[in-house]
Order: structure tokens, then sequence, then C-alpha cells
């Protein structure tokens, strides 16, 4: 009776790519055996897991996160002391509103958005100097530094042989927190 909608549950388990499917078998499973509170868990980790891929989906990006390489305050300090010194090395891009970044950001940064980077006209000769874009928003949850990121790798930023695209995960508030070298700004840079 529980599972009249499969042929077996054999079958079933060795394809599982009918994701609605097995999701009212469970639930079902769970009525038959009185587990209520399970039902609630599982409906309520299943609406979690959809808002997340409709949010994650925001972008409209075909560039997976595995295409993002990611650094720690160790390497964007290093970065943030090359460039410091050879001018050339890194761009530091600040994902943060603009009155966000007026009132503090890493020294030299530039403040960009997502819609910044068009896509139809391809790299931007003023970005291209650099060898390392670094993309950091207020903390390493910060969604549209990741968006950032994978618009940056799909107009073209990201070379065959080098990985120039890179998120600093602590973000701003590490940066901050760690007492590192600031700079504040009336307008935007």
């Amino acid at each position: 009776m529980m599972i009249e909608f499969l042929p077996s549950s054999s079958a079933y388990k060795a394809e599982r790519t009918n994701l609605p499917a097995y999701c009212v078998y469970m639930v079902k499973k769970m009525q038959l055996t009185g587990r209520n509170d399970q039902i609630a868990l599982f409906l309520g980790v299943i609406g979690l897991l959809l808002l997340s891929t409709m949010l994650g989906g925001c972008t409209k990006s075909n560039i997976s996160d595995r295409k993002i390489d990611y650094i720690d305050l160790t390497r964007a300090v290093e970065l943030y002391e090359k460039q410091q010194a050879k001018g050339d090395i890194a761009l530091f891009i600040d994902t943060r509103k603009p009155e966000r970044f007026a009132e503090g950001h890493i020294p030299g940064a530039k403040n960009m958005r997502t819609p910044d980077i068009d896509l139809r006209y391809g790299t931007d000769p003023a970005l291209e100097e650099f060898k390392n874009l670094i993309i950091y928003g207020e903390n390493a949850g910060q969604a549209n530094t990741h968006a950032m990121a994978k618009r940056m790798i799909e107009a073209g930023y990201n070379g065959f042989a080098k990985r120039r695209v890179k998120v600093f995960l602590g973000g701003w508030r590490e940066w901050e927190i760690t007492g590192l070298d600031i700079e504040v700004s009336t307008t935007d840079e």
C-alpha cells in the first residue's frame, strides 16, 4: 500500500532520480509508522533544499563552485603585501554596498557589484593588469561575493591555465577584527 506508485522498493533504491516520488514515498512511510515529528523535519529539510536551490540559481550562471578558488586570511595578507610592494599583483574587489564600502575597506580595494560585470563586453582592461582578483564581502557567507566570482569567471577573467579570480573567505569582518590596515572613503572608488 505505501509503495503502490513504485514497482518495487529495491528497484527504486537503484534509481533515485525521481525526487518528488521519493519524497512522497518517505512521507507515506513515516505516516504509517506514526512519526509525525520526523515528517515535519523531513519536509523542513526538503523545503530548505529547494529554497537554497532557487537562491543559488539567482545568478543564472553555469559556473560551478568548484571553479572558484578560495583563500584564507594568511594568503590574502600575503597578496596584499605583495601588491603594496609591486603594484600589479592583486586587486581586492569589495562586493558590499557603497555605503558599507565607504565606512571602511581593504586599502586600494575597488567597490564593485555583480551588475558592474557586463558579459557582453568581455573583460575590463583596468582589471586585466592584475595577476589576482580577490573578491570579498562582509563575511564568508555573503552570497553576492560568490555571485561576483562566478560572474567574473564567466566573463573570462580566469584563463585556461591560470585561475586569477579568488574569494577571500574571511571577508571584511576577519580583516577588520584582525587589526589590519583599513581605508575609509567618502565616495565610491
